[in-house]
């Protein structure tokens, strides 16, 4: 009789560890969510320490770069008129790039293929030989952090809903090669140029489809050669669509 209530309680034990394992189990499969997403301040945005599709931050500044660089002026995105028209060009992947503005405050309208991320500078630089900034990596390193450390202010709202924590999105590009074609918009001769770039990006998740907005502000205290503040301001009326 020992032997079988013995035998019970072994058995009752065992099913107590079972049942608590199970029970640890689907804590965490509740919890983890949970977790991961206060470790994110910003949910809609792709965690600046992460790879996304196999590149860092940095890499996607420096594809955002050669992007940039490599479309003319007379149909650049950094030159769109408001309309849009401009901002299909030489996009592709799984990544849209928005460009922003050289200086200044812009308002543009324009469609975003639904299921694609979007990746956009707030306040961004480079530094490249073909434009006198230095000639090593060290020098045009320090030249384009130079730069960033002037910012003073960072804003991105998407759908009203105010970005944290922006200074963390800072982030800096391995040394690249850019290449500029005829009547390029810094007015060079078209070739060639090593370049290191610096700023604040943001990596947005995709958004859903139909309409949103992103208002982006940054500014740059004395940076300009006239030793004035530097100040970008866009706001981005998306229209997000399923590809045709």
């Amino acid at each position: 009789m020992s032997n079988g209530v013995e035998l019970f309680k072994k058995l009752s034990f065992g099913k107590k560890i079972r049942l608590s394992i199970i029970a640890l189990i689907v804590g965490i499969m509740v919890l983890a969510p949970l977790v991961a997403a206060a470790g994110n301040p910003n949910p809609g945005v792709v965690p600046v320490n992460s790879n996304f599709h196999g590149k860092t931050y940095g890499d996607w500044s420096a594809d955002w770069w050669k992007w940039a660089l490599s479309i003319p002026a007379d149909r650049n995105p950094l030159y769109d008129d408001g309309t849009g028209k401009f901002t299909t060009e030489a996009q592709s992947g799984d990544v849209w790039f928005l460009a922003g503005s050289w200086v200044g405050t812009k308002e543009i309208n324009c469609k975003v293929p639904v299921e694609k991320a979007i990746f956009f500078p707030i306040i961004n630089a480079e530094c490249s030989r073909i434009e006198g900034n230095g000639e090593t990596e060290e020098e045009l390193r320090a030249c384009a952090n130079d730069l960033m450390n002037h910012v003073t202010v960072t804003k991105v709202t998407v759908d009203g809903r105010q970005l944290k924590d922006l200074d963390d999105y800072r982030v800096e590009s391995d040394i690249f090669l850019f290449k500029l074609p005829k009547d390029n918009i810094l007015g060079l001769h078209p070739g060639s140029s090593k370049s290191v770039s610096d700023g604040y990006w943001i990596m947005l998740k995709p958004l859903s489809a139909g309409k949103h907005k992103i208002h982006i502000y940054g500014k740059a205290v004395g940076v300009l050669p006239d030793g004035s503040d530097f100040v970008t301001e866009m706001t981005y009326n998306l229209d997000v669509q399923p590809v045709k």
